[in-house]
């Protein structure tokens, strides 16, 4: 056993000696912390748009992957399971189809960050931005302005909210700088 290995294996018994037994939380509730990690990545990648906006690529990735975790609120506030994808085309179709819907625009916008963060549309490389390439391969596109996607992942939160139980859209309104907030660096 490796010296790496012998350290997680430690360190895994002292998680397991810390571990609750678990129950199942209703989707509808996972909706709300979908939304609410969405706003974390989002007001991380704000916070890098207004102070560092040379630092394209992890600020494309923390916003890819806030409109990644708005879209699967979307889902999971319909009581579905979210699936296990970072696509956000594939993801918008699946809320599309429970009638999500975000205007011509937006889509636009997120076919252009996807183009980043998830796969090129030129050479079909993915995670681009995250990893170089085996090949030499232009890199760039569109990048879609930070407080549009701000706006998207605002619209896409609203939707969701609007789909659960009462009492849970109640809650979607307490997440931190989930309105007041997150306008402020947009």
């Amino acid at each position: 056993m490796s010296n790496i290995e012998k350290a997680q294996s430690n360190i895994k018994k002292l998680y397991k000696l810390i571990n609750e037994p678990s129950f199942p939380i209703p989707k509808e509730m996972q909706a709300v912390h979908w939304a609410y990690i969405a706003v974390e990545f989002l007001t991380a990648a704000s916070i890098l748009d207004k102070k560092e906006p040379h630092f394209t690529n992890p600020k494309l990735q923390l916003t890819g992957h806030a409109i990644e975790c708005s879209m699967k609120a979307c889902i999971a506030s319909i009581a579905a399971k979210p699936p296990n994808k970072h696509d956000l085309v594939q993801l918008y179709k699946v809320i599309e189809e429970h009638g999500f819907h975000l205007d011509d625009r937006s889509l636009a916008l997120i076919v252009h960050l996807n183009h980043h963060y998830y796969q090129d549309l030129g050479t079909g490389t993915k995670f681009k931005s995250r990893y170089p390439t085996e090949t030499s391969e232009r890199s760039g596109g569109a990048i879609p302005p930070h407080s549009d996607m701000v706006a998207i992942s605002n619209t896409l939160i609203e939707q969701a909210a609007s789909r659960v139980p009462g009492i849970l859209d109640d809650m979607f309104r307490t997440i931190p700088t989930y309105r007041a907030n997150l306008t402020k660096f947009a």
